[in-house]
């Protein structure tokens, strides 16, 4: 568990945060100049808060009342940094093993195969591609045995084939991984794929704390002109079944949806990926229509300003699904209304590969 109650001054910003975060993994969102940088900083030690306390379990890093401060290489906390921050000169695998020491913890065979590293041990760091810096980061950042693990806008800078690439080697040492985790994004649908609960900051205030695709759907419907376009990403199970030419199923849990097949020919488990406003809702189960898939719904949220609506609908996954409201209004949706959800196949992208078929 992380207790943060801080107050930091830099020239006219002012941070002052009051939190308790217990979940796995922790999103903190918030446009640029919130705060969030700046949050984590005070977390592994980087810059000191003017007063205030931070305690990881039963461990003090901060106190100004204790007047504890413990220094930033005795707090145990991994950091991965936007830019990655790899030594140039080193091999990948000296990197890894850089803040190992003698500490236990992950075995260094399982960092590697998670983030697929093995055929880059040699390699000099400096000729790394940008999503391969990113994951060696993240590697130095495990095997550091750390308390807690912080990772601060990872994607910076990636195409959107190698940050949704990035996203889901994130996912898999989350999911191997058993570390707390603060993951600082100003994506939505990246909070929402890889986050169990999200900290909502503005200028250097926290304005919300909750289940990700509660708050942050209600947030993309009262600004939606301040935020990025809303995607859902989600985890996909290529099956053994026949399909169209030119497609293949995927498994949502209880549904299956058809997939454009040339992206994952050979995977099992694949990230997945779809535009909110690539999906139809309807009350009735339409026919002659050239979308394949068509999915039973519920509704479990809706977000409406005066002219749109965001709808979360329950499909497996959580779907966030961007309609008008006089849609809303016509079709009389509401929390519980079942519905159909319409969506091509070719509109459901295919994010990355992990794992080949046996």
């Amino acid at each position: 568990m992380l207790r943060v109650n801080l107050q930091k001054q830099l020239e006219s910003f002012t941070l002052r945060v009051d939190l308790t975060l217990s979940a796995r993994v922790t999103g903190v969102f918030g446009p640029s100049g919130s705060g969030k940088t700046t949050l984590l900083n005070c977390i592994a030690g980087l810059t000191n808060p003017k007063d205030g306390a931070i305690r990881v379990d039963d461990t003090d890093f901060f106190d100004s009342s204790k007047r504890i401060n413990v220094a930033c290489r005795q707090r145990q906390v991994g950091y991965v940094f936007q830019e990655g921050l790899l030594f140039d000169h080193l091999t990948v695998r000296q990197n890894l093993t850089y803040s190992r020491h003698d500490r236990t913890g992950p075995a260094f065979e399982q960092v590697v195969e998670v983030l697929e590293l093995g055929a880059l041990l040699e390699r000099s760091a400096r000729h790394l591609s940008g999503g391969e810096a990113r994951r060696v980061a993240i590697g130095r950042a495990i095997l550091s045995a750390p308390r807690l693990l912080l990772l601060d806008e990872p994607l910076t800078g990636l195409d959107r084939r190698m940050s949704g690439k990035t996203l889901s080697y994130i996912r898999s040492v989350l999911d191997a991984f058993n570390m707390q985790t603060i993951y600082v994004s100003h994506s939505i649908s990246d909070i929402v794929y890889l986050c169990d609960e999200v900290v909502v900051l503005s200028d250097g205030e926290v304005v919300g704390q909750g289940i990700p695709t509660e708050l942050l759907g209600t947030m993309a419907s009262a600004d939606r002109d301040r935020l990025p376009v809303l995607k859902n990403i989600f985890p996909l199970t290529i099956l053994p079944t026949k399909a169209e030419e030119g497609t293949v199923v995927g498994d949502l849990g209880d549904q299956t949806v058809e997939v454009g097949a040339r992206a994952v020919t050979g995977r099992r488990n694949v990230t997945a990926m779809v535009y909110a406003r690539d999906i139809i809702l309807a009350n009735q189960k339409p026919t002659g229509l050239s979308a394949r898939n068509i999915l039973c719904g519920r509704i479990v949220r809706l977000d409406a300003d005066d002219g749109r609506c965001v709808a979360s609908v329950d499909v497996g996954p959580h779907w966030m699904v961007e309609i008008t409201r006089s849609a809303m209004d016509e079709m009389q949706l509401k929390v519980g209304s079942d519905v159909y959800v319409i969506v091509k196949a070719s509109a459901i992208q295919l994010l990355e590969n992990s794992e080949p078929t046996r």
